[in-house]
């Protein structure tokens, strides 16, 4: 990928738990997550960065996600087996909700936005949800899926281009219109 100046562009996913084995390696990687923030007016479609860590460090069944770009800290999500929720569930046909991994809380920073980071991430989740699978020794997951904001355009463009098909809309707690996508991974 190359960047608005013409030059490459390297953009890298990785699971938070695989990375950064020291315990000052991991606070330094922490802080640099939690200090993720999107983009004015964008706290409508994501949680703080701050609030998916303390989310996903609270429960063991959320996985967080380390996105680089270029060797810095550029978002941050986390992929959760398990967890759909029955709007999201209604809308996948039948899919129990072992088989299914959810993303959720993505967040891409203000200073890397525009330059693929979304779309890179969004291609890369096929291979991200197999490698939960594998970590977690059981058989592969059927579909991820993940639930975007009708107002958030960017987002709705990159999960089509990797393949995500929406399954239908419904109205959330604070009457915000949040589309299910999903995309099959087996």
């Amino acid at each position: 990928m190359t960047s608005g100046t013409g030059r490459a562009t390297s953009i890298e996913v990785a699971f938070l738990d695989d990375l950064a084995d020291d315990a000052p390696s991991r606070a330094e990687l922490l802080r640099a997550l939690r200090d993720v923030t999107g983009a004015p007016g964008q706290d409508v479609f994501s949680a703080s960065a701050d609030q998916i860590l303390t989310l996903a460090e609270a429960d063991p069944d959320r996985h967080a996600l380390v996105v680089r770009r270029d060797g810095q800290v550029a978002g941050v999500g986390v992929l959760h087996p398990g967890g759909a929720s029955d709007e999201m569930l209604d809308r996948l046909d039948g899919a129990r909700p072992q088989d299914v991994v959810v993303f959720r809380g993505f967040l891409v920073d203000r200073h890397h936005q525009g330059v693929g980071v979304g779309s890179s991430v969004a291609a890369a989740l096929p291979a991200l949800v197999a490698r939960l699978a594998e970590r977690l020794r059981r058989k592969p997951f059927a579909s991820v899926v993940l639930v975007v904001d009708a107002d958030n355009a960017a987002g709705l463009r990159a999960y089509t281009r990797a393949g995500f098909v929406d399954r239908g809309a419904y109205l959330d707690a604070v009457g915000r219109t949040q589309h299910v996508m999903a995309l099959a991974v087996v």
